[in-house]
């Protein structure tokens, strides 16, 4: 994480990141607010301090924060595997990206948080990024989301159950070329269940 070292006219830039490699990952809306709300932006400083914005992610839509924690592609070790935590005072969950020489490409979203216990005048709990306790891995063609915590909380099972607290360990997101993202419980993968339409 870096201080603020750039000037842009159209941006207001809420936290920076050095990727190492002479360029730089900021987390920015634009000056004029917008229902898009932040992105991420990959950018190069020139040499009057002005940021050269190399590529954009999709958007934040209306989230006040968007703070990125960065992996190591497992299967590129010229890319970056992003898991952006989305919210306003709690984390909404993750959307993840791949970032290469292309761009911001999204994979798809982790709908976990971490519950952190707070005293009881403080309201009891607090939902944060589950980011920092994350491990991303390769299995074959695919990439892994595991998580290291006891506990874990997820939004939606995708089995009717709703803001659920369960072991970390039971908790997998799966990652394929071919499916996409797809959450799995206990070793079993969930997917939404389909919508009859009516004619």
């Amino acid at each position: 994480m870096l201080d603020d070292q750039v000037r842009h006219d159209t941006l207001l830039i809420q936290v920076t990141f050095d990727l190492g490699d002479g360029t730089q990952v900021m987390v920015a809306s634009h000056v004029d607010e917008k229902f898009e709300g932040l992105r991420l932006y990959r950018y190069r400083v020139l040499p009057d301090s002005q940021a050269l914005v190399l590529k954009a992610s999709g958007p934040a839509y209306d989230s006040w924060t968007m703070l990125p924690t960065f992996f190591r592609h497992p299967h590129d070790s010229a890319a970056w595997i992003i898991l952006a935590d989305l919210g306003e005072r709690q984390s909404w969950g993750q959307k993840v990206f791949r970032l290469d020489a292309g761009g911001f490409n999204e994979l798809g979203f982790l709908d976990v948080a971490l519950p952190v216990s707070l005293p009881e005048a403080d309201g009891g709990a607090k939902l944060k990024g589950i980011g920092p306790v994350t491990r991303v891995m390769k299995d074959g063609d695919d990439i892994l989301f595991r998580f290291q915590v006891p506990v874990i909380h997820l939004y939606d099972d995708l089995a009717g159950g709703i803001d659920l607290r369960m072991g970390g360990d039971r908790i997998t997101y799966r990652w394929s070329p071919t499916l996409g993202m797809v959450l799995h419980v206990d070793g079993k993968p969930r997917r939404p269940k389909k919508v009859a339409l009516r004619s």
